[in-house]
């Protein structure tokens, strides 16, 4: 057979549907976020001041002189970080939740894994943002690829780890799904 009498491999179907699940979020998730949510300052300021807090918070057990001023951490009186919307771990989640709705399983797993997920982004972002500030203030050396990379990939392996966990044990052949 010659290349222009061979069939075309088709799509899987669940693969298409997962196509299509994907991209309707997508489309949804952008025009609420960028029409409706940004313009209000919602979520964005909420994970702002969540993620500032607890930075604040936790560099107030190891550390004396920590102020959170708006979303700059202040160590000793000079600011050594500043949290803003790009980095507040608000991008990440959406992602995370976005994939985890397109798969299939029951409304309780992914919410278990929404749920738990998010905190744990969070909850690192957090630590992200606490070792930046310290590193900062410290002035080490490798602060810069620290914040632009190594803490990044940490962050973002945590949420692939989360799909794959969550994917193990799932029937990708579920018609109801």
């Amino acid at each position: 057979m010659n290349n222009a009498t061979m069939p075309k491999p088709a799509i899987p179907a669940n693969v298409k549907k997962l196509l299509i699940r994907g991209s309707i979020l997508f489309v949804a998730w952008t025009l609420l976020y960028h029409l409706v949510m940004k313009p209000m300052g919602i979520p964005d300021n909420i994970f702002t001041e969540t993620v500032a807090s607890g930075t604040e918070k936790f560099l107030l057990l190891f550390m004396d002189d920590i102020q959170k001023l708006g979303s700059s951490i202040y160590v000793n009186g000079t600011r050594s970080v500043n949290i803003a919307s790009q980095c507040n771990g608000m991008e990440l989640i959406a992602l995370y939740i976005g994939i985890l709705l397109c798969l299939p399983g029951s409304v309780k797993r992914k919410l278990t894994f929404i749920l738990l997920g998010s905190i744990g982004i969070t909850l690192l972002n957090i630590l992200r943002c606490s070792a930046l500030a310290y590193m900062y203030h410290q002035d080490v050396p490798l602060t810069d690829f620290a914040h632009h990379y190594a803490f990044k990939l940490i962050v973002y392996l945590f949420a692939f780890g989360g799909w794959v966990l969550y994917s193990r044990n799932i029937k990708f052949n579920e018609a109801n799904q």
